[in-house]
């Protein structure tokens, strides 16, 4: 028998590995089947890309929402919700519809992950020790690239024999698993504690062992009316100004056109359409999951600025002699290229913004902060996913490249710029150094630079 302990101490991981689960797979599922859905449905190039950015357009609606419900109802049952609706989108999908059924399990899907994608590290963060904190949510983006990982293996191991639908629908299973953890847990005792029912958090905190660390936070109580004065006070509007810039920085750097399009992007590059093409992106998607492993070892001990620093400067490196290499048109140069780049992407803007948004807003604004740096993400990526292949036809891959180089290289300006360094630190305690004005590099540490 599993003793309770160790039971309790793994929901809530249990529970971020299943929401980055049906993320990953959601997402990488439609580069293993959009090859055999544009004849079946007659997609042109504009049909392909509208229908690859459905997806993230409803994430993009989703996260907008996600900060008023988990506000409203709690961390808890928004992910009780979020789960519900991903089912229903993949058992719409697994029913093999047209395309209008198809696009509306698409965008059930969208919004169920957009929602995740925002509340699931929140919640952790909130529910998680905090000599723990960093890698459990970092855990998000190692079960984001498992489950991409998985979307890549499918059609590899399977095809011809496997159905679109059931590729696309097999996300059932990371929603379903999800929905059971999320079902044992407790709701988030700092999201009790604004609401002011402290009882129920000193409860929650005493089940998730976290009582010691539950301080009374300097913004805990929200007051009703704008969120203005709280955007305004100490640090706050930077630090969203920030985990925005990092999101963006995230999804312009490539990383959406590789998920998306990675079998088209290696015929670009030389390799043969087909199980070439496919073993290739799986290579990559399995780089993309050991790369994450060790920047689980490390986000609480390197820190996570040592890690974007370095993360970005090897992504523009890699990313450059991905151009090079489609110059001179070496394929495994550019595979090479592109295997550095994801591994350092793994270290560093793939896990490290959900880290740093958790950790940065203070609990009045929490939600909503989260939810608008989450929606910036998803915005973007669906404007990559809907202009990627029509950027290729226009400049060639290597000129789109290296615009995703030059945002690597303004990614790591920032970083050194602005990025704190956050790990080990008490929520309670980054909360008191943001609303007291302290200067973004300096928060976390004391007021010392």
């Amino acid at each position: 028998m599993v003793p309770k302990t160790l039971l309790r101490a793994a929901m809530p991981s249990l529970m971020v590995l299943s929401s980055g689960i049906l993320f990953g797979y959601s997402t990488g599922a439609i580069a293993g089947v959009l090859e055999v859905i544009t004849p079946a449905f007659a997609l042109s190039l504009t049909g392909q890309q509208l229908f690859v950015a459905s997806l993230p357009g409803a994430a993009f609606l989703g996260a907008v929402a996600a900060g008023p419900l988990s506000s409203g109802i709690g961390r808890r049952w928004a992910m009780v919700a979020t789960f519900l609706l991903a089912a229903v989108g993949c058992g719409l999908t697994l029913a093999q519809p047209g395309m209008t059924g198809l696009l509306l399990g698409r965008l059930l899907i969208g919004v169920a992950v957009g929602i995740s994608a925002m509340i699931a590290p929140m919640y952790a963060a909130e529910i998680t020790p905090a000599h723990r904190r960093g890698a459990v949510v970092g855990l998000f983006q190692l079960a984001v690239t498992l489950g991409i990982l998985g979307a890549y293996a499918t059609p590899l191991l399977f095809a011809p024999a496997i159905h679109w639908a059931l590729i696309l629908g097999l996300g059932l299973v990371p929603a379903a698993a999800g929905l059971l953890a999320v079902l044992g847990l407790p709701e988030s005792p700092r999201w009790l504690a604004a609401q002011g029912r402290h009882a129920a958090a000193g409860e929650a905190a005493h089940w998730l062992g976290i009582g010691a660390e539950m301080g009374a936070p300097a913004g805990a109580a929200r007051s009703g009316g704008s969120l203005w004065p709280l955007l305004t006070r100490g640090s706050t509007g930077a630090v969203l100004m920030l985990c925005s810039a990092l999101f963006v920085l995230q999804n312009l750097s490539g990383i959406d056109a590789i998920l998306y399009y990675a079998p088209h992007i290696f015929q670009q590059l030389g390799f043969a359409a087909g199980t070439s093409a496919f073993a290739a992106t799986f290579g990559i998607g399995l780089l993309n999951v050991i790369a994450t492993l060790v920047a689980l070892r490390y986000v609480d001990s390197a820190g996570r600025r040592p890690l974007l620093i370095l993360g970005c400067t090897a992504m523009a490196i890699g990313l450059g002699t991905v151009v090079g290499a489609a110059v001179l048109d070496w394929p495994w140069l550019s595979l090479a290229g592109l295997g550095l780049y994801i591994a350092a992407f793994a270290i560093s803007l793939g896990p490290l913004p959900y880290v740093l948004m958790s950790e940065l807003f203070p609990t009045a604004i929490r939600e909503t902060g989260i939810a608008a740096a989450s929606a910036a993400s998803w915005l973007f990526n669906m404007l990559v996913a809907f202009v990627f292949l029509s950027l290729v036809e226009w400049m060639g891959l290597a000129g789109v490249i290296a615009l995703f180089m030059l945002v690597c290289l303004l990614a790591l300006a920032i970083c050194f710029a602005f990025v704190p360094e956050t790990r080990s630190r008490s929520l309670e305690t980054i909360e008191a150094d943001v609303l007291a004005g302290t200067p973004l590099r300096a928060v976390g540490a004391g007021g010392r630079d």
